[in-house]
């Protein structure tokens, strides 16, 4: 790995802001007793998701959470898995710790004390992280480490900062809001100061809201995949694209499968003033998609809050920048 490598990576726009704990020797499976996991402390909780402390007793000694993960050793992928983010409390034996926990062998089975673990956070996904192994005697590891100060733990870079949970509570009560005011298509042509944490909170808080919206369901198939963990197969889709001046307006959002997802954005279907399936001409003459042809006609799932269903004007432009391409 060549100087200034590992800091590429890290500052990839897929990924927010990264920080970093120092591992300690029962981090690693080799201390005695064999903690589980990886911990973590508790000024690093406000960059994970939120656990209920209140819903641990006698009876349920542990609350947690399933992340997807993603590992790596240095910048070299070895595993996708899930993990589980938990607190621990031996039994309700004793004060909660806040570990993660499962599948953590590949990087666990390297690690030493003093190597560096760092985290990034999905910039659309509030459940999806990476966990990236430093170990000391690497490039990557005396590079990382001018940035690090002899801190034990915290925000890697200390001019950006990982978005927390607080500020992704802002975003959440920022889009509900957003539903009360006249829909706009595109973003205003106004100058407008915004933080990269408002942006990754805001555009982390969407899928999560148009998920809960239509219940993981697809909005044009009704179908719902899941894994036991869970993770779920449809997307939150943007009807007018972020790339192209639309916004994280809930109204500008659907709940599609992948393939349904991608079909869509391609304008290969659109939903007409009636909210019912269109297929344009040349789409319809082609044998090849027989799957689109059985939802035609059919009409949308809604969001469940009706100040939440997808705008007609965001549809309509769909449908004439897209679907009429395929007349």
């Amino acid at each position: 790995m060549s100087a200034g490598q590992i800091t590429e990576f890290l500052l990839s726009d897929e990924w927010d802001a990264p920080f970093f704990k120092r591992l300690a020797h029962n981090d690693t499976g080799r201390a005695k007793g064999h903690q589980g996991g990886m911990f973590v402390p508790k000024d690093l909780r406000k960059f994970f998701p939120f656990l209920d402390l209140k819903q641990i007793s006698v009876g349920s000694p542990t609350t947690d959470r399933p992340l997807r993960a993603e590992l790596y050793l240095g910048i070299r992928h070895v595993a996708d898995v899930v993990v589980r983010y938990q607190y621990q409390t031996w039994g309700a034996t004793r004060v909660p710790e806040s570990r993660i926990t499962d599948n953590l062998g590949p990087l666990r089975s390297v690690a030493s004390a003093g190597d560096l673990l760092v985290f990034q956070r999905s910039s659309v996904s509030l459940d999806h992280f990476r966990l990236i192994l430093i170990r000391r005697r690497s490039v990557a590891f005396k590079e990382i480490n001018e940035y690090i100060r002899g801190r034990r733990w915290g925000s890697l870079f200390l001019d950006e900062q990982p978005v927390t949970e607080v500020e992704l509570e802002q975003a959440t009560l920022a889009l509900d809001n957003l539903a009360n005011q006249p829909f706009l298509i595109l973003k205003p042509n106004v100058t407008r100061v915004e933080t990269r944490q408002m942006r990754i909170a805001r555009s982390s808080v969407f899928p999560k809201l148009i998920g809960k919206e239509y219940q993981t369901r697809c909005c044009v198939s009704g179908v719902l995949v899941a894994t036991p963990t869970p993770l779920y197969e449809a997307q939150a889709a943007h009807i007018v694209p972020i790339s192209e001046g639309g916004t994280d307006d809930i109204r500008n959002g659907l709940s599609l499968t992948r393939t349904l997802h991608w079909a869509f954005d391609q304008g290969l279907f659109g939903v007409l003033p009636n909210r019912r399936i269109y297929l344009p001409r040349r789409v319809r003459g082609m044998n090849t998609n027989s799957f689109l042809k059985q939802f035609r006609g059919h009409e949308i799932a809604e969001a469940r809050t009706p100040k939440f269903r997808a705008h007609p004007d965001a549809l309509a432009w769909h449908f004439k920048n897209r679907v009429t391409e395929w007349e």
